[in-house]
């Protein structure tokens, strides 16, 4: 009896000493783990999706892969796929599998290593979430008071919802629904049984079985996993069996530039400089922009057709797709182009071509490359005249003009829209692309015809610095020096700033700065930024309207008549502009709803190619642009504002028609500058008329 009762003493003993080692035990493991309620304060790195302005994702950003979804939104095959091939027994344990234990404890010590582990769902997720991936007693044992606790606070449904969202699928995807677009293109709960199964058997070995670099392995165990889901209960034997026939029918990886790459990237530079890079990768951010996907795709396809037929049909040196290191190149080597398009109601951008190809050069030339504009500078000579008391009607000498000791000249070459390269100071006697002279000339066909001569008397009389205020007051950002050669567009503009600056006549002499960012959300929805126009008037509605109609001329019958031969039926207004030796060629044009610019040039500024002018290189592209842009649009003419009258005037002097005038036609005024006096050219009196000139 006495030896009896010792056992007992001592069987309670070693019983009270084991419990309290192994609350201890719990109790210093649990000293440091945190509380699974943080499970819901936790924010799985998501990156950050930019959309077009109709809501199509145009772009990514992210360091993890991964879009959160909800329960509801994964397929119930894929669901109980993951069960079936991760934790069979998920839905009956409390976090830790004791018989998945003990049955992978046989295993190993049968085979003399780890060959099966026994982690339950529950245990991934905590070990995912919380604990390091060190493969130790301590951290096993961490990892199963963690689970417990989990168990206690979530529902099962809840706790599959975040292991699906956070566990790693391979190829950069974590969680079922990056898995799912970058296996299918497709959302995770449109996956079929076949597809369901080849993914949940990748978190076992993502590289080891991945679909596009070990088919057969995947193969297998898709293979695998199906029988699983039979021996589950979740599919019959004839529903594994059909599944198993069925092809993997992954897509290829998705290597290709996204539409609107330098768009995109504009944008990217816009949100780490508001934002920081960690938000932009991690945040999970929504960035709604302004651009429209498919005007975009149309405007990369229109410039890279143009161009590349430029280099086939005039047989250029090195074109587009031929091999060259660009690490070992100061510059591009084949010929380049931009494009912009801006909503001119808004500023929106809507298209925005920055380069041919971004992986190439992500340099952007529709919003850093300063480049002479030739004769697209023109208009701002007309707008400053125009402002200052000049009427389209007047009337001006097209004759030789010689400029002594203007300080550094220019050598004007043999061009449409001559340009300027700085020669030693001397006297500059500048021509026409013609080498003609066509005598008096009202101001609406000098620009119509874009004539030299004109724009550079223009000029002067207005004075270049006028002309310099004026271009920066539409939008024009960059220096422009106070010489005379500033009327032929001797100064450096980018494409973005031109077109800013035009889309002030197209908007009655308002301007507002082109954007691309509408409004940004977080990843729950709050909005944080949302675009506020600031806009000002920067010329008079009235001076905007008759510029714009002096622009409607070069289209429907000057230098940009070819966009109507081509189809493009709208009314539009617009200027074309070549440089020295066809170095830079340009159109910039709008219509009442969008303003376009296109550039074509060599990075490195070496010529086009003889007559290579804005017409021939970049006014074709504009216009099959414009076309697209406004299918379905009404064909509203520019609305004249308060403040503008209509007279019919004499073709040759301008003045009021009279009955003996041959031509005459409407032309359009400030109103308080019309002519009031009948034409005395063609009057019995045959008086004289005003004629500007030097």
């Amino acid at each position: 009896m006495a030896l009896l009762k010792s056992w007992f003493l001592t069987f309670v003993v070693v019983l009270v000493a084991i419990t309290l080692t192994l609350v201890g035990a719990i109790l210093w493991l649990s000293r440091d783990l945190p509380s699974p309620s943080l499970l819901e304060s936790i924010e799985p790195t998501v990156g950050t999706t930019v959309y077009d302005r109709h809501g199509e994702i145009l772009h990514e950003f992210f360091r993890e892969n991964r879009v959160v979804v909800g329960l509801d939104r994964v397929s119930p095959y894929l669901v109980n796929a993951i069960i079936a091939t991760e934790d069979r027994e998920f839905r009956q344990h409390w976090g830790v599998d004791l018989y998945a234990v003990l049955r992978a404890a046989i295993t190993n010590v049968r085979a003399g290593k780890v060959v099966q582990g026994a982690s339950t769902i529950t245990q991934q997720l905590a070990r995912s979430l919380f604990l390091t991936p060190e493969v130790s007693l301590t951290r096993k044992l961490k990892e199963a008071l963690l689970a417990l606790r989990i168990e206690q606070t979530y529902s099962k449904d809840r706790i599959i919802e975040l292991y699906l969202n956070q566990i790693y699928f391979g190829g950069g995807a974590y969680g079922v629904e990056a898995a799912a677009q970058n296996l299918y293109r497709i959302p995770a709960s449109e996956l079929d049984l076949a597809q369901s199964a080849l993914i949940a058997g990748l978190p076992k070995n993502p590289s080891g079985y991945s679909p596009r670099r070990h088919p057969d392995r995947a193969e297998m165990r898709r293979t695998l996993v199906l029988s699983m889901m039979v021996a589950d209960g979740a599919i019959t034997t004839e529903e594994s069996a059909v599944a198993d026939t069925m092809p993997l029918g992954v897509v290829g990886p998705d290597d290709g530039m996204p539409a609107g790459a330098h768009f995109i990237e504009h944008v990217r530079r816009e949100v780490i400089a508001e934002y920081g890079a960690e938000m932009l990768y991690a945040g999970g951010l929504s960035i709604h922009t302004t651009l429209d996907a498919e005007l975009q795709r149309t405007a990369d396809r229109l410039l890279e057709e143009r161009f590349s037929a430029l280099e086939h049909e005039y047989d250029f040196p090195i074109k587009h797709g031929d091999e060259f290191d660009p690490d070992t190149l100061k510059h591009i080597p084949y010929i380049e182009g931009a494009l912009l398009a801006v909503d001119v109601s808004t500023g929106g951008i809507v298209a925005m071509v920055g380069g041919r190809d971004f992986k190439d050069s992500q340099f952007n030339r529709a919003t850093q490359a300063p480049r002479q504009p030739g004769s697209g500078f023109k208009p701002f000579v007309y707008t400053a005249a125009i402002d200052n008391g000049f009427t389209p009607a007047d009337t001006i000498m097209d004759a030789p003009i010689l400029i002594p000791g203007a300080g550094p000249m220019w050598k004007l070459e043999d061009l449409e829209d001559e340009d300027l390269t700085i020669e030693e100071p001397t006297d500059w006697m500048p021509r026409n692309y013609s080498m003609e002279f066509h005598g008096t000339v009202r101001l609406r066909y000098a620009l119509k015809r874009s004539i030299n001569i004109p724009a550079i008397k223009l000029g002067i009389m207005v004075g270049p610095d006028q002309v310099a205020r004026y271009a920066h007051d539409m939008g024009i950002t960059t220096r422009l020096a106070n010489v005379y050669s500033l009327a032929l567009g001797s100064g450096e503009v980018t494409l973005f700033d031109m077109v800013k600056a035009y889309a002030v006549l197209a908007n009655q002499g308002t301007r507002l700065e082109p954007y691309a960012v509408e409004r940004i959300e977080d990843r729950n929805g709050r909005v944080l930024r949302t675009h506020m126009a600031s806009s000002y008037e920067a010329i008079s509605p009235a001076t905007a309207f008759v510029v714009t109609s002096m622009l409607e001329s070069v289209i429907n019958g000057g230098t940009g008549w070819a966009a109507r031969a081509w189809g493009f039926s709208h009314p539009a207004a617009g200027k074309t502009g070549t440089t020295n030796d066809c170095t830079d060629a340009w159109f910039v044009g709008f219509t009442p709803t969008v303003v376009c610019g296109v550039w074509g040039g060599f990075d490195d500024r070496r010529s086009i190619g003889e007559k290579m002018t804005g017409a021939k290189v970049a006014l074709p592209v504009w216009t099959e642009f414009m076309k697209a842009a406004h299918v379905g649009v009404p064909k509203n003419a520019f609305e004249a504002p308060p403040g503008v009258v209509t007279r019919r005037i004499c073709a040759q002097t301008g003045e009021l028609a009279g009955s003996d005038c041959e031509e005459t036609l409407e032309e359009v005024f400030i109103q308080g500058s019309e002519p009031v006096r009948q034409c005395r050219a063609h009057s019995r009196g045959r008086g004289r008329y005003r004629v500007f000139g030097l």
